[in-house]
């Protein structure tokens, strides 16, 4: 042992005959016939424990590849079966080696070079000892070795076989993840657990481990749905270009109303393109997507010195403010101006920047869901955002659209974990839209200021069942393993 701490190419003393190489370190070298498992390995999985049967036992022939040296034959393990018949083996070994450790004069030009570039790393993994899990049979072998200690294995995949791993003890069962299918539960024997299913191309993306109680105690592999999720989220940047076209022109027209004099026009212009803007996903742009140039868009008086009077406060409230509670059109066209101004900046911009296909960028986008009707409860049902028009109503229906159209857009991901939510949160959507067409009066709004007790309950009560509803979004779409997208 101590000739691989001062590795190299010996020379032995002179008068001294060379020792064998068959005598130094090699991947798949058994261990002497009375090498017993380790006793703290043995302490974690109680597999260990049991007795050898007849269908444990390998032939060192078997296991000659294996990345891993002191194979210990007597603690070799069969722990189940893989699709086609495949038979999955647990091999304990003295020492992880991924290559062979010798002198230069052992080895050929090509694993001296080798051995010379990796011997740091070689020396490290031989100072570990090592579980190796393989699987015989099948038409093939799959074999993998790694650091005895710590969640070596907790999942792994082989063809037809789209999830196995190995367990400590006091697992009794795991909740594998996959990315295109739903999640299972599988029970845990001898420390291994399998998913066989041949027909499933996609291997297992994430795996939680269950005590005796059903209650998670690990997440050790976790999947990350930065992929699926970018897919979805580049649908919604398209929706969210066509909503901004839209308003450029909207507020072309807002503009030619304002100009032509005309109040009735342009509060009705100024309507449409309010809630062209609102459909994108509430307030100050996809729940500040957009930053401080979205608050500039669609930001309140409140926080402003001034007040409505404030420099600072701009966009739809302040014509809103100009063509309802000043009626002052020529104001309201200078607004209206700003507003221009402040739309093209927000398109100059590519929306990858606003809405980036990073992790936190999509964790941020499951997010809205949930605050497009939760700002609406704040803002809109409290009539906060009311600065005249008496439109806070006309509002909310602008931010369903926008939460049918996220659903939408999530319900393929969605169904795979949790099949009823979009159905769920479609009726209660649906509900909701029945509420607030009831307040009508020969097709005008109603301001929530105008509205009955009960009118005002129902309308909040079923905005808060579609907050209940999407709330578990964000935690059914993004992973808690070591693979999360990240905060």
């Amino acid at each position: 042992m101590a000739l691989l701490v001062v590795l190299g190419p010996l020379r032995p003393a002179t008068g001294t005959a060379e020792q064998p190489c068959s005598s130094y370190p090699t991947p798949g070298a058994p261990a002497s016939a009375s090498a017993e498992v380790r006793a703290d390995l043995a302490a974690e999985y109680s597999v260990f424990r049991s007795p050898q049967r007849s269908i444990d036992m390998l032939r060192p022939a078997q296991l000659s590849s294996l990345k891993a040296s002191g194979l210990v034959m007597s603690g070799t393990r069969f722990l189940g079966y893989a699709a086609g018949g495949g038979r999955v083996y647990l091999v304990p070994a003295q020492h992880l080696l991924s290559l062979p450790l010798a002198p230069a004069r052992c080895l050929s030009s090509v694993q001296r070079l080798i051995e010379q570039e990796s011997l740091p790393v070689l020396r490290r993994e031989y100072q570990q000892a090592a579980l190796c899990i393989v699987v015989l049979g099948a038409g093939a072998m799959t074999q993998d070795c790694g650091p005895a200690k710590g969640t070596s294995y907790a999942l792994l995949s082989a063809k037809g076989t789209p999830a196995f791993g190995l367990v400590p003890n006091g697992v009794s069962a795991v909740t594998v993840t996959f990315p295109t299918s739903p999640p299972t539960t599988v029970p845990v024997h001898r420390n291994f657990f399998v998913v066989v299913a041949p027909s499933q191309s996609a291997p297992a993306c994430g795996v939680q481990w269950l005590d005796p109680t059903g209650n998670v105690s690990a997440t050790p592999s976790g999947c990350s749905y930065l992929t699926p999720q970018t897919h979805e989220l580049n649908a919604y940047r398209g929706y969210v270009a066509s909503k901004l076209s839209m308003l450029r022109s909207q507020l072309a027209a807002l503009s030619s109303a304002i100009h032509s004099g005309n109040l009735a026009t342009a509060r009705s212009a100024w309507l449409t393109a309010h809630l062209t803007w609102l459909e994108i996903g509430q307030d100050d742009g996809a729940y500040g997507a957009f930053g401080p140039l979205g608050g500039q868009i669609d930001g309140l008086a409140a926080g402003h010195p001034g007040g409505t009077t404030d420099r600072g406060f701009t966009g739809f409230h302040r014509v809103e403010f100009d063509l309802w509670t000043r009626r002052d059109l020529g104001t309201a066209a200078a607004d209206t101006a700003t507003l221009q101004t402040l739309l093209s900046r927000l398109m100059k911009v590519p929306l990858s920047q606003y809405l980036p296909a990073t992790a936190n960028g999509i964790g941020n986008w499951l997010l809205r869901p949930h605050e497009v009707l939760e700002d609406a409860l704040r803002d809109t049902l409290t009539a906060d955002d009311d600065y005249g028009s008496g439109t806070d109503l006309a509002s909310i229906t602008a931010d369903v659209g926008a939460e049918r159209q996220l659903l939408s857009e999530l319900k393929p991901g969605l169904d795979l974990f949790s099949p009823h939510l979009v159905a769920n949160a479609t009726a209660e959507l649906d509900s909701l839209m029945r509420a607030i067409d009831a307040t009508r009066v020969d097709g005008d709004w109603a301001s929530v200021q105008n509205l009955s007790p009960r009118q005002r309950e129902q309308i909040d009560a079923d905005a808060g069942a579609v907050l209940e509803t999407v709330a578990p979004i964000p935690d059914l779409l993004t992973s808690t393993g070591t693979d999360a997208p990240g905060d």
